[in-house]
């Protein structure tokens, strides 16, 4: 319906949180304070998109969150709403154990399953190798050495025949990771994952964020040129550039502010 899903909505949220706080400091009392600003932006972005898609336990949590006033615990889950919105943590960590903290941090007001956890953490480290030069080889190496085993042995066109939709982490991470693994550009693997079928919002978000670091990192490319000024609302748009602007990013420098 030509509208931004949850996937989108909950990476803005994070993207929002992390500006506000940057330059990020990685104390205890820096990481309560971003926890308590995302988990309320969380919460407003919920009551301001009800229907975008977002799952049954997180809607749950975001009432109890707003009904009480009160940041509630997390629900120990292993979806992959965790590994969908992580993707500027990749981005903003000047580190692998930065990456690993901040995922932590930000994934788990909600996602507190160790499943939950890994496969976010999964997708920001493979962005951030992609964002400082690591290989494809390397970086698949690393996803299946410390992550997923299993994707060494996934196969394209078995996905596209097999594949079925999968919401957990464990079944929906490693696919997207593959998505991106054997793609040539950032829309190529966006289209892998909706070729295999299944969760493709979440597929394509977490790929098509691994596929943006490791393609686009300096520059826009066509495909997101025409999605950004034509589909995209001008809020987003001008939250977009000022991320990138903030953390030092050359995405935007070659081109004019429109």
């Amino acid at each position: 319906n030509m509208r931004m899903t949850d996937d989108s909505l909950l990476t803005i949220a994070v993207a929002k949180t992390l500006l506000a706080n940057y330059p990020i400091k990685y104390d205890s009392n820096s990481l309560k304070l971003i926890q308590k600003e995302l988990a309320e932006a969380f919460v407003a972005t919920c009551k301001s998109k009800p229907f975008a898609g977002f799952g049954g336990m997180f809607i749950d949590w975001c009432i109890r969150c707003d009904e009480k006033g009160i940041i509630e615990p997390p629900y120990n889950s292993f979806g992959n709403g965790s590994a969908m919105r992580i993707s500027p943590v990749g981005w903003v960590a000047n580190s692998e154990k930065e990456v690993k903290i901040l995922s932590k941090a930000v994934s788990e007001i909600t996602h507190n399953h160790p499943e939950g956890l890994k496969g976010a953490e999964a997708v920001a480290i493979a962005i951030y190798l992609a964002l400082h030069g690591s290989s494809k080889e390397q970086i698949k190496e690393r996803m299946i050495n410390d992550y997923y085993p299993e994707i060494a042995n996934l196969d394209f066109d078995a996905l596209v025949k097999n594949y079925k939709f999968n919401a957990t982490c464990q079944k929906s991470v490693p696919q997207a990771i593959y998505c991106f693994l054997i793609s040539n550009s950032l829309e190529d693997a966006i289209r892998n994952c909706v070729a295999i079928g299944g969760d493709c919002d979440t597929t394509g978000a977490m790929a098509g964020s691994i596929a943006e670091a490791y393609y686009q990192k300096d520059k826009l490319s066509d495909f997101e040129d025409k999605y950004l000024y034509l589909m995209v609302d001008p809020e987003v748009e001008r939250l977009i550039k000022k991320f990138h602007k903030t953390i030092g990013s050359k995405k935007f420098q070659s081109i004019n502010t429109r």
